[in-house]
Order: structure tokens, then C-alpha cells, then sequence
């Protein structure tokens, strides 16, 4: 073998292995670029809801429990505009919190995306401290996501309908659930500071 091949042959294996050593360390390091960005999405999420003056929502009655006349609540993204404004129909538009709260929009589009980049929501409910009573979505459609955020015990998310996929107790605190909500369904009691975001699609 010549000097020459033998030059030929140390500097292929010196550049594959050049090249395998920065794949590997790329790979390595976009890893822990995502697990970090997901952990500060949810920290994002949190710091933004506790930033956040929730309003009175007198509304949604269906998810009160006995003697509670509102729920400290909102919805971002799109709502629905009922029948007079409409043309005697039902249309969706921009929720008016959107404009007030535009970096909380921002942070739960970026908490979802960082878990499902496929799903398009229209609407997302943020609640505050709501032991939802049981109640079914009847004006949403598809497939919605729930997760749970806060410092808190308890507060599970429970479907009671035997029939339902979703039938049993689910503990959504830092951990997201993807479910149809045409079945009842309700929250369990907790203690310490619970936020919910739910996300969906009108009728």
C-alpha cells in the first residue's frame, strides 16, 4: 500500500468521525434544548396566570356548585357572538380578553404547541381555583386538551359515564388529557392554587 493510500484511507475515517461527533453532539444538544424549553413553557404559563387578574364570570353556570354565582374565568381566542349580531345565526369572534391579555394567549398557544404542534384550537378556557360541578361540553366539538398548573393537591378531572372512553379519574396536575367532553364530567376537590387551561373547538 502506498503512502498515499494510506493518507487516502486515515483522512475518510478522520472525516466520518469528525462528522458522527457533531451529529451527535447536535442531537444532544437540541434534546436538552427541548426538554428545557418545555419546562419553561409550563413555568411561562404558570408566572403569566399568576400575573393575571381573573375576571367574574357569571356565564357558566353549568360547571358552579350550590350558593357559587360566578367563576373567576375567561376564554381567549374565539367566542361565540350569539344570534342578534349575527343575522338571527350563531358566529364566532375575537374574544375581548384577547387584546387585555395578549401575552397569556401567547404563553398557552406556546404550552400546547410544545405538546401537540398539530392541533388547532379555536378557544382556550383558563380557570382559576374552579372545582368544576358535573356538567357536559354541549357547545364544543371534536377532541379538547386540559392540563392543570399550580401549586395544589387533589383536583382530579373525573368522567362518570361508563360508557365513555374517558370513564374514570384522571390526574391532569402538569399533565395533559385529550378528550371528547359529550359525557359527564366533573373536578374533585383540592386545596392550594389551581389553574386549568382547556382548549376546543365551537359547534
Amino acid at each position: 500500500t502506498s503512502f498515499r493510500d494510506k493518507l487516502a484511507f486515515w483522512r475518510r475515517h478522520f472525516i466520518f468521525g469528525v462528522f458522527k461527533c457533531c451529529c451527535f453532539d447536535i442531537v444532544h444538544t437540541y434534546f436538552f434544548v427541548f426538554i428545557y424549553t418545555t419546562k419553561m413553557d409550563k413555568t411561562k404559563m404558570l408566572k403569566e396566570l399568576r400575573a393575571t387578574r381573573f375576571p367574574k364570570n357569571k356565564g357558566r353556570t353549568n360547571i358552579l356548585n350550590k350558593g357559587q354565582t360566578y367563576s373567576l374565568s375567561m376564554v381567549l381566542g374565539k367566542v361565540r357572538q350569539l344570534y342578534s349580531s349575527c343575522n338571527g345565526k350563531v358566529c364566532k369572534v375575537d374574544s375581548k380578553w384577547n387584546k387585555k391579555y395578549p401575552e397569556l394567549l401567547k404563553a398557552a398557544k406556546q404550552l400546547l404547541k410544545q405538546h401537540d404542534p398539530k392541533y388547532r384550537f379555536e378557544a382556550v378556557t383558563i380557570n382559576k381555583n374552579q372545582k368544576a360541578h358535573s356538567h357536559t361540553d354541549v357547545n364544543n366539538v371534536g377532541h379538547s386538551y386540559i392540563i392543570g398548573l399550580g401549586d395544589y393537591t387533589g383536583g382530579e378531572l373525573v368522567f362518570t359515564d361508563k360508557d365513555s372512553p374517558y370513564y374514570g379519574t384522571h390526574n391532569i396536575k402538569n399533565k395533559w388529557l385529550k378528550f371528547v367532553g359529550d359525557t359527564p364530567h366533573h373536578v374533585k376537590p383540592f386545596k392550594g392554587e389551581r389553574y386549568t387551561l382547556v382548549y376546543y373547538h365551537w359547534k
